[in-house]
């Protein structure tokens, strides 16, 4: 049931700081070696900072070699609201509204359900590390490295800044369960040195064994800030992978909008009932 339910939520969902010192920079293929201050501004500076943001475009979700094809519509007020919908030829499927600390979601297909709670008991649900912060920053581009609260390890690799919470011999012993301290998340992006864009996001969650990456692709400007037109998602736990491509056909920024949610939901079961 839990896998069905992780099924349904995901479906819908993508269908229907504090930093300690971090590491002197390996010299590597000429790229500039910057410290801790230098990279923190320079992907202050590169963030977007509009207050509105609307975008349409489509999503190719596949679950386990099973892909479909859908619409998918976004608005935000950023730093404080995000809303969803999801549609197939035309006809809505899904809807979602989340904020700082809570999620609200309905689902039209196979039955009427809806979920309405905290991000914490949404996680507890699913089994995945998910929060707004995340949502934003990959609607956005964002590298999320504001909001990791870990010591950094910072080098090159793939022609990038490749920054780190973890070495790879503690995240062996992490993985492998050879360490008695708990860790909730071990965190990895990687920043082109030049644009200062966030090319790779990749976030593991030790405790459920669950994988988040995202990858942004063809970046272009808009009203003056860069955005990535494609993003690669993927969520992966013990039992299924969840792969999403996520291509934007329209960005609007700086437009106030409205965020229609259903209100009450008379005619909707609750996913919670189902657990």
């Amino acid at each position: 049931m839990r896998i069905d339910l992780l099924n349904k939520l995901l479906i819908g969902f993508f269908l229907c700081v504090s930093c300690s010192p971090l590491k002197k920079l390996e010299l590597s293929q000429d790229i500039k070696v910057i410290n801790e201050k230098k990279l923190l501004d320079s992907l202050l500076a590169h963030k977007m900072n509009p207050q509105w943001m609307k975008v349409r475009g489509n999503a190719n979700v596949t679950i386990n070699d099973d892909e479909q094809a859908v619409e998918i519509y976004l608005r935000s007020k950023f730093d404080s609201i995000i809303w969803i919908n999801i549609s197939k030829f035309k006809k809505k499927i899904f809807r979602s509204l989340i904020d700082k600390d809570s999620i609200k979601m309905t689902f039209e297909y196979p039955e009427k359900t809806f979920f309405q709670g905290t991000t914490k008991t949404f996680n507890d649900i699913t089994g995945i590390f998910l929060n707004y912060n995340l949502i934003e920053e990959l609607i956005t581009g964002g590298s999320y490295i504001q909001y990791i609260n870990k010591k950094f390890i910072l080098d090159i690799t793939e022609s990038s800044y490749h920054v780190q919470t973890h070495s790879l011999k503690k995240i062996n012993k992490i993985i492998q369960k050879r360490t008695n301290k708990n860790t909730s998340y071990i965190y990895e992006s990687w920043i082109d040195p030049n644009s200062f864009n966030c090319n790779k996001i990749k976030i593991l969650n030790p405790e459920n064994n669950s994988e988040i990456n995202i990858t942004y692709n063809n970046w272009k400007n808009f009203e003056g800030y860069n955005l990535p037109t494609n993003i690669q998602l993927s969520i992966s736990n013990n039992d299924l992978e969840y792969y999403i491509s996520m291509n934007f056909k329209s960005i609007k920024l700086d437009q106030p909008q409205k965020f229609p949610f259903t209100s009450t939901f008379k005619d909707y079961k609750s996913i919670q009932e189902n657990e």
